[in-house]
């Protein structure tokens, strides 16, 4: 590993001297969850392609973290916001840009009757959280192992491995999250009957399950029928239903996990794709909960069930319907609309890139395993045999993953350090032989090194 360390530290001498100038001033770069083996700085990006401040190009399997599901700088998406950017980047004024891309999503999203916009899937699911908290009357909220609904204090809970698989428990995502917040969360198992039962013993406080419909940490689409049960057991529990598809919207297919498993919650959240590639987060869901963010922040002391005022709830931001963020997702949503074929080119390529990976560690004995959701992929190197679910996710081959993803990198492609990645509409049939090509001989140069 030392030595293609030092290939990859000699092509690109000036990410390494951006690196070393932003660790002065900056308390984390990017975001905490890029951390890649060596640092790559992209000076500009175009389709499938990335190139860095060295100008090294690479086919990039980031992607954004998955927003840009028509390749980097799409025309059509640029075009719209330099045309909106010279109208003005903020109003904060009743504008027309939010109607047209909201008109969208309802007509997408089979549990969309209204929409709210915000300014990423972190603040969606906040949102959503407190919508489903305020127009149900009950507290807690349930989500399941392995499961990830962004950065706030609600959604940064882990399982613990060492707790029952059918009765999970948790702890928080490192520091600073209080333990009366995390007193409202409860976690159930993923995939499992149990998780009914559960909901069922405590309906009377539950406010709301909510659930990644292909999760990220652990893709996969064998589960529709699991999926179908849960949502009834929640409607006969009276406990709200919601698909978290800030990853799955406008992915998966158009209309997202609800029209890909025939299944409709109460309430949907979006971002990512959603948003072209700008900012943008989204509530969606039926008109008579998404009232409660209609009413505003009425005082809860002078709410009584007898009538004097409905629930309203505090939903506000600075950025929320951004006319450069609108108009970059309308562009993109429409792009999409109208071309169907993209899903499936991404399906075909999609599963392509799984099959032959998979193909070729079975083959050659390898202990690594592709997970797949089309788009959306998530590779383990570990020992022992398929991953189920994320509570068979281990770290017991951490030199051989980061070494792993060190040759792929100077093979020419990129993934971020979750492990998680996507390919795009822009990634062509000869980009996705040359990742499975990159992909061999990146694993092949770790067995090499005796690390597998």
């Amino acid at each position: 590993m030392r030595d293609v360390r030092s290939e990859i530290e000699l092509k690109t001498s000036n990410s390494k001297k951006a690196y070393e100038k932003d660790s002065e001033v900056l308390g984390q770069l990017v975001t905490g969850t890029l951390s890649i083996p060596h640092p790559i700085y992209v000076k500009e990006a175009d389709g499938s392609r990335i190139t860095d401040v060295d100008g090294n190009e690479y086919i990039d399997l980031t992607m954004g973290f998955g927003p840009h599901i028509l390749g980097h700088a799409h025309p059509t998406v640029v075009n719209a916001v330099k045309k909106a950017a010279d109208r003005g980047l903020q109003y904060a004024l009743h504008n027309p840009y939010q109607e047209p891309l909201a008109r969208l999503l309802v007509e997408a999203s089979p549990c969309a009757e209204k929409v709210v916009f915000c300014n990423s899937g972190t603040e969606a699911t906040m949102y959503a959280i407190r919508a489903a908290r305020a127009y149900s009357g009950k507290k807690k909220i349930a989500v399941f192992d392995g499961s990830y609904h962004g950065a706030h204090d609600y959604a940064l809970v882990r399982v613990k491995g060492d707790s029952p698989i059918d009765s999970p428990s948790f702890s928080p995502m490192g520091f600073g999250i209080p333990e009366e917040t995390l007193s409202t969360v409860m976690m159930l198992p993923f995939r499992s009957e149990k998780a009914f039962d559960i909901i069922r013993e405590n309906k009377d406080e539950l406010a709301l399950v909510m659930i990644e419909p292909v999760q990220s940490s652990n893709p996969r689409l064998n589960h529709a029928d699991w999926l179908r049960e849960l949502r009834e057991v929640c409607r006969e529990a009276n406990v709200l239903f919601m698909f978290d598809e800030v990853i799955t919207g406008f992915r998966l297919c158009y209309g997202g996990a609800q029209e890909f498993f025939g299944i409709t919650p109460d309430i949907a959240t979006y971002g990512k794709v959603l948003g072209g590639g700008m900012p943008l987060g989204a509530i969606a869901g039926n008109k008579n909960i998404m009232e409660v963010f209609s009413r505003g922040a009425n005082d809860p002391e002078a709410y009584t069930n007898e009538g004097i005022g409905l629930p309203g709830i505090f939903a506000a931001g600075t950025f929320n319907g951004n006319p450069l963020a609108m108009a970059a997702g309308y562009a993109a949503v429409t792009h999409l609309r109208d071309n169907p074929e993209i899903y499936k080119h991404l399906a075909d390529q999609s599963n392509r890139i799984a099959n032959e990976i998979n193909d070729f560690c079975q083959i050659q004995e390898l202990p690594a395993q592709l997970l797949s959701g089309l788009s959306v992929f998530y590779l383990r190197i570990q020992k022992g045999g398929p991953i189920e679910s994320s509570r068979d996710i281990d770290d017991s081959m951490k030199e051989a993953d980061e070494s792993f993803f060190m040759h792929l990198l100077n093979n020419g492609v990129v993934v971020p350090g979750v492990h998680q990645f996507h390919i795009s509409a822009s990634h062509t049939e000869e980009d996705v032989s040359n990742v499975i090509e990159a992909f061999k001989k990146a694993f092949m140069a770790v067995r090499a090194e005796g690390l597998m």
